[in-house]
């Protein structure tokens, strides 16, 4: 059975009483159509829900679905009338899952999505699909979202945080390139000031290079 995945996107809030690395997310949310126009029934993870037991068997969360990029698992999982609530941990002491739990804490990636199986489902009249049933296989954390109404809940923050997806949008629409715009996230002005320095420097040594002649 060919394994599915579903992205939804991140959204970031403080929580101070949580373990260093602990997030909250939805997995998925119930009702939605995302960008394929697929469905998830309300319900649809009730049966993986009650045997799951992370003492047993491990969810595991990757990033970008690499297999080989183990970041964390879930330790929890829940249904509300929204969704599935996941709380779980980042492997902070291993170098990529520190370093994706930052940039989490900064809203510098977009999405967590979801890798499962499904053989009970409903074709839809625009095209999508409806799952009744899902088995789930890992997480990720990824760039490109699919579902648009998951959302991570909280992540303990060190350093306070603010909500920068819309000023990321906000900058980007006033003139800052994405890198530019990431530079400035993760490093601050200095970060974007030697990104522009570093552009600068490329552009003049390909003038400098399109004007030499053998």
């Amino acid at each position: 059975m060919q394994m599915i995945s579903k992205s939804i996107p991140l959204h970031i809030e403080a929580k101070a009483d949580a373990p260093d690395g602990t997030i909250s997310a939805y997995l998925t949310t119930f009702g939605n159509n995302d960008v394929v126009n697929d469905v998830m029934a309300k319900g649809s993870l009730d049966s993986y829900i009650a045997k799951f037991d992370p003492s047993a068997k491990k969810l595991p969360m990757f990033y970008e679905h690499d297999h080989t990029s183990i970041i964390g698992e879930w330790t929890d999982l829940k249904a509300d009338a929204h969704g599935v609530v996941g709380t779980g941990v980042l492997y902070t002491e291993t170098t990529k899952g520190s370093d994706v739990y930052k940039l989490m804490k900064r809203n510098a990636v977009s999405s967590v999505s979801i890798g499962f199986r499904s053989s009970d489902y409903e074709k839809n009249d625009d095209g999508g699909r409806t799952f009744n049933n899902i088995e789930l296989v890992e997480t990720s954390v990824v760039l490109n979202p699919a579902n648009d109404q998951a959302q991570v809940l909280s992540v303990k923050s060190d350093d306070g945080m603010i909500e920068t997806a819309a000023l990321k949008k906000h900058l980007i629409e006033g003139g800052l390139t994405k890198s530019e715009c990431e530079a400035l996230f993760l490093s601050g002005w200095k970060g974007l000031k030697n990104l522009r320095e570093a552009d600068a420097h490329k552009e003049t040594l390909a003038e400098a290079l399109a004007g030499f002649k053998l």
